[in-house]
């Protein structure tokens, strides 16, 4: 069969007719020509008894030695008994395979994975979330895993960088196996990885038992402000345990608040949702103990951003860890921490007989049954304003240590 019919002119020069027509080169080469204008090369073939076509390439971007070099080539495979069209597909999964490897290996190292992580949840966490998490991930995790390949990172690696969070406690633990998990799920759905790992290994890291949200004694409260007023450390970390049993706040609320959200005419707090663990803005009634408080911290802290601005970053706040060193240190009781006054503050107000509608509202839960939920929409503001004042009272008589301290007369008012 003649070969090599063709030249590069009549390939440039091959003009659409009404119908597709074939230019032969030969050797079941030819130029497959179609009205418009698209120029195809394909090769015919026998395999097997069988006829084939395969599409060589398109001209211009091949012209016609390099069309004959890749008859040439599948003329070989088809010699081997082996099918040109599907040897090129696999030889393109090959490619795509080894293209999205070097992409695993160029963005897989953990340390950037954690912090394109970091990054996509600081629009949606809360202020506070997003810089503990930083925190927990930079002391505890980088320095372990930063630059390990996510793929090669298994429970053996797993398990060394929470055996380095154990000697910080249980619970700093117990989180940087959250973030880890979290962090792997992210992988996932980028490809970055296959699977998870951290499910199968829930035996590394057991919660604790709790303690640390126990309800404080009247004995216990009181040794709680005996010991603030020896305390000789920093004043605006006393003042910020203050403001959360005042305000039965959580610690990251108090830590990252701003002056801006103190509406001291009104005598609330408001925190835009974005801020709030739940989502939602929370509004709160301060006592007149909490704005006298405030008003002492004015002096302090000055007039910048945040109520407790960081000591050397006066654009960022301080962090709630240094409140647990403070709480832990006091010695008040087994387990204590700042979140302690949150469930001594709901066991007073319940025992007292207040609401537990208002109760809830002011210690910004979320109604669990969604039908009440949605109907529920009341704030609530002045029957809370009245418990708080109580609780207010309640605080200020343990503190000037009142032997029988009055209970507070529940309140009636439907807000």
């Amino acid at each position: 069969m003649p070969q090599n019919l063709l030249t590069d002119a009549k390939v440039r020069n091959a003009k659409p007719s009404a119908k597709p027509r074939k230019l032969s080169d030969g050797g079941g080469l030819f130029l497959l020509v179609k009205p418009t204008g698209v120029r195809a090369w394909r090769w015919k073939y026998r395999l097997g008894g069988k006829e084939g076509l395969f599409a060589v390439g398109a001209f211009p971007l091949m012209g016609l030695a390099d069309a004959r070099k890749a008859r040439d080539a599948a003329r070989e495979l088809v010699d081997k008994g082996l099918n040109p069209a599907h040897q090129r597909r696999e030889e393109q999964r090959q490619n795509i395979a080894e293209t999205e490897a070097r992409r695993r290996e160029a963005e897989g190292a953990f340390g950037k994975v954690a912090a394109a992580w970091l990054a996509e949840g600081k629009p949606v966490w809360a202020v506070a979330t997003h810089q503990q998490k930083t925190s927990r991930v930079k002391r505890y995790v980088l320095p372990v895993l930063g630059t390990l390949p996510i793929t090669q990172i298994g429970a053996a690696e797993i398990r060394t960088a929470l055996e380095a969070c154990r000697q910080a406690g249980a619970w700093a633990a117990v989180n940087v196996k959250g973030d880890l998990s979290a962090i792997f799920d992210y992988a996932v759905t980028r490809g970055l990885v296959d699977a998870n790992p951290l499910p199968g290994l829930r035996a590394l890291v057991r919660v604790p038992q709790s303690e640390s949200k126990a309800a404080l004694t009247l004995a216990q409260i009181r040794d709680f402000y005996a010991k603030l007023r020896a305390y000789r450390g920093y004043p605006e970390t006393v003042m910020c345990l203050r403001l959360i049993g005042l305000t039965a706040c959580r610690p990251g609320e108090a830590a990252d608040a701003e002056w801006s959200e103190f509406d001291f005419e009104a005598r609330l707090w408001r925190r835009s949702a974005n801020k709030m663990k739940a989502g939602r803005e929370h509004v709160s009634p301060l006592s007149e103990q909490t704005i006298a408080l405030l008003e002492q911290l004015k002096v302090i802290a000055g007039n910048g951003r945040y109520l407790f601005p960081h000591r050397d970053k006066p654009d960022a706040f301080a962090t709630p860890a240094r409140l647990r060193y403070l709480m832990r240190d006091l010695n008040i009781a087994k387990g204590a921490s700042p979140h302690c006054w949150r469930t001594t503050f709901s066991t007073w107000a319940n025992e007292n007989g207040h609401r537990p509608d208002a109760i809830e509202k002011q210690l910004a839960h979320v109604e669990s049954n969604k039908v009440r939920a949605t109907y529920n929409k009341a704030l609530l503001v002045e029957e809370r304003r009245q418990i708080m004042q109580a609780w207010g009272d309640y605080l200020a008589m343990a503190e000037a240590e009142n032997v029988v301290p009055l209970r507070s007369k529940a309140s009636t008012t439907s807000g």
